[in-house]
C-alpha cells in the first residue's frame, strides 16, 4: 500500500516531511522503523476516505508485528465512552451492540472503521476514546469556552480552557477563507476545536504516564493529527516523542506547512 521514499522535501524543519509513494516495501518499513522510537504515532484522515483508514492498519499491524506493545486512541469516542471501549475489548459486547453504540455517536460508517475496531478487539489491543464531549463541543462552537458552566468545564480533562495557538488559529482562518464567518464565530469555532486538542492531548498524556511501556497510535482528522495542533505541545508539555504521518490528499498542501508531518503517504 505504502513505498518507496520518493523524495526529502525541501526545507523542512528538522528533515521532516518526507514523500512516500508506490509499492515498494522498504520506505514503509524504515518509516515503521522510526516510528517505533516514538510514544505517540499520529496518523492523520479524512474521515470517509477508506485508502486513509485502509493506511491507518497497516501501520498498526507494522507496529504490533514489530513486538510494540500498542493502544490505539480513537477521535471516534468522547472520553466518557471509555468503559464501553474496555468492555468492547475484553469481548463483553457483541459486534450488533458495540455497532449501535457506535452509530450514535460518530456520523461517518461503520464500515470506515470496523477493520481498526475488529483488530482491536481481536487481539486485545486497549482503545482509548480522546474526544472531547459532543454537547459541550457544540455548546463552545456556539458561545465560545466562557459559555460552559462550572459542571460542564468539569466534565473535560483539567487544565482544558479552549486556548488555540495563534499558528493554530491561521490554519483555521486559511481553512474557512472562503467562508463568511464574523470574527465571534471564527473565534468561537477555533476554541471549539481547541477543546478538542486539548482534551485530546490531555487524555493521551494521561493513559502514557498510566502505561509506560505502550506506543499509542493515534487515529484522527488531519487537523488534529498535524503536529501543530496536539503533537507539539504534548512534546513540550509532557517532553512525549512524537511522529506524525498525513496521508496526501488533493488540495491538502494549499493550507498544511510541512512542518505539521514527518511523514507525507501516498495511500
Amino acid at each position: 500500500m505504502t513505498g518507496v521514499l520518493a523524495a526529502s522535501l525541501a526545507g523542512c524543519g528538522g528533515g521532516r516531511a518526507q514523500w512516500l509513494a508506490g509499492a515498494d516495501r522498504p520506505a514503509f518499513d524504515r518509516m515503521i522503523a522510526d516510528a517505533r522510537q516514538a510514544r505517540v504515532v499520529f496518523v492523520g484522515e479524512f474521515h470517509d476516505q477508506r485508502e486513509h483508514h485502509a493506511l491507518q492498519l497497516d501501520i498498526i499491524k507494522a507496529l504490533q508485528q514489530s513486538g510494540t506493545p500498542l493502544a490505539i486512541g480513537l477521535e471516534m469516542f468522547d472520553m466518557e465512552s471509555q468503559p464501553v471501549l474496555e468492555r468492547w475489548v475484553r469481548g463483553e459486547m457483541d459486534l450488533r451492540e458495540f455497532m449501535a453504540y457506535y452509530q450514535q455517536n460518530w456520523t461517518i460508517s461503520w464500515a470506515e472503521y470496523d477493520s481498526i475496531l475488529l483488530y482491536g478487539r481481536n487481539n486485545r489491543v486497549p482503545l482509548v476514546a480522546l474526544n472531547a464531549p459532543a454537547d459541550l463541543v457544540r455548546k463552545v462552537a456556539h458561545g465560545g469556552f466562557r459559555s460552559l458552566s462550572p459542571d460542564e468545564t468539569a466534565r473535560l480533562p483539567v487544565g482544558v480552557n479552549g486556548a488555540a495557538s495563534p499558528s493554530y488559529r491561521g490554519f483555521m482562518r486559511d481553512v474557512f477563507a472562503d467562508h463568511e464567518l464574523d470574527a465571534a464565530s471564527f473565534n468561537n469555532f477555533c476554541e471549539a476545536q481547541a477543546v478538542r486538542n486539548n482534551t485530546m492531548g490531555s487524555l493521551i498524556g494521561g493513559y502514557l504516564a498510566k502505561n509506560p511501556g505502550r506506543t499509542m497510535v493515534v487515529i484522527t482528522g488531519v487537523g488534529h493529527a498535524m503536529r501543530r495542533a496536539v503533537a507539539d505541545d504534548l512534546g513540550k508539555g509532557l517532553g512525549l516523542t512524537t511522529r506524525v504521518i498525513i496521508p496526501v490528499t488533493e488540495g491538502l498542501f494549499d493550507r498544511i506547512d510541512r512542518d505539521d508531518a514527518d511523514y507525507f503517504v501516498y495511500p
